[in-house]
C-alpha cells in the first residue's frame, strides 16, 4: 500500500470520527485545509487542552492515568474546582497540565516534509520536528514550546492554595491562547505550500 492508498483510508477514518464527535471541533477546518493538500494528510490531531489528571505511582502511567477534568476550550474556576472533587485516594500525584495544539501530518516524500517543518519553525512553532521516517510517508509533529506540566498534590491531597490554582489556570489559559495564535499563523501560511 503506498501514500495515496494510505491517504484515502486514514481520511475514511477520519470522517468517521468527526461523525462520533471524537474530533476536536475546532480542529476540523484545519485538518480539512491540510488534508486537501495533494503530498499531505493528517494522522493524529489535537487544538490543545488544559486538564487535571492522576498520575499513579504504583501502576503503568500510560496505562492507569486518569483526567479528573480536561477542556479544549479555557476552562473556568468552576470547572477546575468541580473537576478536583473527583481526587481519589489512591497513591498517586495530582498534575494540572496545558498542552499545546499539537498535529501529526504525513508527508509523501522527504523533500514534503521539509517544506512542511521549515514552514512550521519559520511561523513560530518552534518544537516541530520529523517524528519517524518509512518508505510509505514521513511523519511531521507540528507542535510550539508551551507547555504547562505542574505537581498540586499527591496521594489525594492538594498541596496549594485556590488562589495558586486560579493563578495556574489563568496562566494555562493564557499559553494556551498564545500557542493557539502560532498555530493559527502556521495554518494561514500553508497556502505556500501549494
Amino acid at each position: 500500500m503506498g501514500f495515496e492508498d494510505d491517504k484515502k483510508r486514514t481520511l475514511i477514518n477520519l470522517e468517521l470520527a468527526i461523525r462520533e464527535n471524537l474530533v476536536d471541533k475546532d480542529i476540523i477546518p484545519i485538518l480539512e485545509k491540510i488534508n486537501s493538500l495533494e503530498n499531505y494528510y493528517t494522522t493524529s490531531s489535537c487544538i490543545g487542552r488544559v486538564g487535571i489528571m492522576e498520575i499513579p505511582k504504583d501502576k503503568n502511567p500510560k496505562l492507569y492515568s486518569k483526567w479528573l477534568g480536561k477542556w479544549h476550550h479555557y476552562a473556568t474556576y468552576e470547572e477546575m474546582f468541580n473537576a478536583l472533587k473527583n481526587i481519589s485516594n489512591g497513591k498517586n500525584y495530582i498534575i494540572f497540565v496545558m498542552n499545546s495544539p499539537i498535529l501529526h501530518i504525513a508527508s509523501k516524500d522527504i523533500d514534503s516534509a521539509k517544506k512542511m517543518l521549515e514552514l512550521a519553525i519559520h511561523s513560530g512553532l518552534k518544537s516541530s520536528s520529523i517524528k519517524s521516517i518509512s518508505k510509505k510517508r514521513i511523519i511531521v509533529e507540528i507542535l510550539t514550546t508551551y507547555k504547562v506540566d505542574t505537581p498540586i498534590g499527591e496521594d489525594g491531597k492538594i498541596f496549594v492554595d485556590n488562589n495558586y490554582l486560579k493563578f495556574l489556570l489563568d496562566y494555562s489559559n493564557s499559553k494556551l491562547k498564545r500557542a493557539r495564535e502560532i498555530f493559527m499563523r502556521w495554518v494561514n501560511n500553508l497556502d505556500k505550500l501549494k
